[in-house]
């Protein structure tokens, strides 16, 4: 079972303040003052949070000198919440990435005084290597590529048609994908001949193949949308 959005903010700040605590098990109140909520609800949300498994309760006993104490229910996240966690992370921080690179790529095309197609390749290139997330590295190839195609496709309908039509249906489109950089390599290869900046798209589609086998299809289709928008800013 997943977290919502609310459950997900109070089990962040439980493992911050059992961090802080260097490990030890949390009393729900010290989480609702950090939260800023009534008592009962941090207690609620936290069984809800061991229902589902990412938290654990225990009862601690007082210390047996105090006279009329009485046992506290303690939390602590479990080994299984603190895996999701760790994975949210790591997911939060790919989105993070893949959301700048599509800006920054995007808002490049559209800013003024935009560079030719050869420049602009150069610095997509160079850009490749520096990502850290399969998706963004797919992205910038893709890029790329549809640069790469921009630049040789330009005043040449019939080939610019032919393109068009392959990436025109959504399972055609898909498939394409997988081509895409290979298409460009060799389009632009037949055209104008081997250079520099084509080796090194060629050599950046290997990894790109690999990642893209890796893909769920809801990860394709999101570079799949990139790659339409990319097609609209280049006027393909």
């Amino acid at each position: 079972m997943g977290l919502t959005n609310r459950q997900r903010a109070f089990f962040e700040k439980l493992l911050d303040v059992y961090h802080s605590h260097r490990g030890r098990s949390v009393h729900y109140t010290t989480l609702a003052r950090g939260l800023g909520v009534a008592n009962s609800t941090a207690y609620e949300m936290l069984k809800l949070l061991e229902q589902k498994g990412y938290v654990s309760s225990e009862y601690h006993l007082p210390d047996r000198h105090v006279a009329g104490g009485r046992s506290m229910v303690l939390f602590r996240p479990t080994m299984k919440g603190l895996r999701i966690f760790r994975h949210l992370a790591g997911e939060d921080i790919r989105n993070k990435e893949w959301d700048g690179m599509k800006g920054k790529v995007l808002g490049r095309l559209s800013a003024e005084g935009l560079p030719g197609d050869n420049e602009l390749l150069s610095e997509l290139l160079r850009a490749i290597p520096q990502s850290e997330d399969p998706l963004s590295y797919c992205g910038r190839v893709v890029a790329a590529s549809l640069v790469s195609v921009r630049g040789h496709v330009a005043n040449r309908g019939q080939q610019l048609a032919q393109f068009r039509e392959m990436v025109a249906g959504e399972k055609s489109a898909l498939d394409a994908l997988d081509l895409l950089p290979g298409f460009a390599v060799g389009f632009a290869s037949a055209l104008s001949g081997a250079s520099a900046r084509l080796t090194a798209l060629a050599e950046s589609a290997k990894r790109y193949q690999k990642y893209l086998q890796q893909m769920d299809e809801e990860t394709r289709r999101r570079l799949l949308r990139f790659s339409r928008e990319m097609m609209d800013a280049l006027h393909i």
